[in-house]
């Protein structure tokens, strides 16, 4: 069914701020937004480390190397969501604790801290965060069970990284938002909201408004959606739901996306995942998609035309503890999966291009994403 449009005042005044807690030291790196990138990086957040922290490693030929000064000092600040704009220019990070943080991405690398550490922007608590794919546009989401979540959006300044508020609230259905997920086209917003489901929203990147638009509610009402993605040609939406979706296990949930934004599901949908499915991605060539579950592995499919998904040979593929993110990297290469219990921390998998097997992950390069362990490796987000 169709959604009315909910839009209330903000419930406190967000502004690019000077003031607030200033919870970045200051790094001594060169350099600024707008830079191209010269390597193959990932960002990972850190939330059981002390103090936390965010590390960058870059992914080469030969492995996985930790980039200088990484990992960057988070204070008591708790990094609860990760965006990176398609320019690789500005690094977003997000807080439950309070605000949104910035970084310019560096020609190396290398991350230099914005507005002196102070928080871009005050007032939100948001868990998920993403860049449109024009990086004008910031959208960001927070809320607490029981409450109704609320989704913001924010006009990006890409030459200074600045955040300035467009429009107001966007009162969401109850939940606690995990993943953010766009249409390559820019016209839908996807927020997942645990037991509440996953919120629909309508998007327009020229005018930079956002209204609600649906709402897609759990297989059964003690379920939770979790993990979101898109394919690379905005036809099929793919969920992660825990609870009794196939057989009395976990699945992923495949939609079919219309011309006007409404969702179908396929009747060979969910398929069944290994217990605990919590994030999803599509491959940049829209050939494959990959699970993290909390069963400690990775599952893969081979992606059809018309939506059907079937195991990639040898899948699954075993990973560290509480797999609890995992990003494609801009080669298109490999797959970064960061652990959230450890052993390892972050490991990465090569995507095999031989014939007979192709899709399958190989286990590449594994690190620790801090100096202390457990790191908590929690989200991971990659340049373009």
């Amino acid at each position: 069914m169709f959604r009315s449009l909910l839009i209330l005042p903000f419930a406190g005044c967000l502004f690019l701020s000077s003031c607030g807690g200033k919870f970045f030291p200051d790094e001594n790196h060169s350099g600024g937004g707008g830079n191209t990138t010269s390597g193959d990086y990932l960002y990972i957040a850190n939330i059981s480390t002390n103090p936390l922290t965010l590390a960058a490693f870059n992914i080469t030929s030969s492995g996985v190397a930790s980039l200088s000064g990484s990992p960057y000092n988070f204070g008591l600040v708790t990094p609860s969501a990760l965006a990176i704009t398609p320019q690789n220019s500005f690094l977003f990070v997000g807080s439950i604790d309070g605000g949104i943080y910035g970084y310019s991405i560096n020609s190396n690398g290398s991350l230099s801290i914005l507005n002196s550490g102070n928080p871009l922007v005050t007032g939100i608590l948001p868990s998920a965060l993403k860049v449109d794919t024009t990086g004008n546009w910031l959208i960001a989401a927070q809320g607490v069970a029981g409450t109704n979540a609320s989704a913001y959006l924010f006009a990006i300044n890409t030459s200074t990284g600045a955040l300035t508020a467009q429009g107001n609230a966007l009162t969401l259905d109850v939940g606690t938002p995990v993943r953010i997920a766009v249409t390559p086209n820019n016209q839908l917003v996807y927020i997942s909201l645990g037991t509440g489901g996953v919120d629909i929203l309508n998007f327009s990147a020229s005018a930079g408004t956002l209204s609600l638009f649906q709402n897609l509610h759990p297989k059964n009402s003690s379920n939770a959606d979790y993990g979101l993605a898109v394919d690379p040609s905005g036809t099929y939406l793919f969920v992660t739901e825990t609870g009794t979706v196939v057989n009395g296990t976990n699945g992923l949930r495949v939609l079919k996306i219309a011309a006007n934004g409404a969702l179908s599901e396929l009747s060979t949908s969910p398929v069944q995942t290994d217990l605990g499915p919590m994030a999803v991605i599509v491959s940049s060539n829209g050939s494959y998609v990959y699970v993290a579950t909390n069963s400690g592995v990775v599952d893969g499919f081979a992606l059809s035309a018309n939506g059907a998904l079937t195991s990639l040979p040898n899948s699954p593929y075993t990973t560290g503890t509480n797999p609890s993110d995992l990003i494609e990297d801009s080669s298109d290469t490999y797959i970064a999966v960061v652990c959230s219990g450890g052993s390892p921390d972050l490991q990465v998998f090569k995507i095999d291009t031989t014939a007979a097997t192709a899709g399958q992950l190989i286990s590449f390069a594994t690190a620790s994403t801090a100096s202390t362990s457990p790191a908590g490796a929690y989200r991971v987000v990659a340049t373009q």
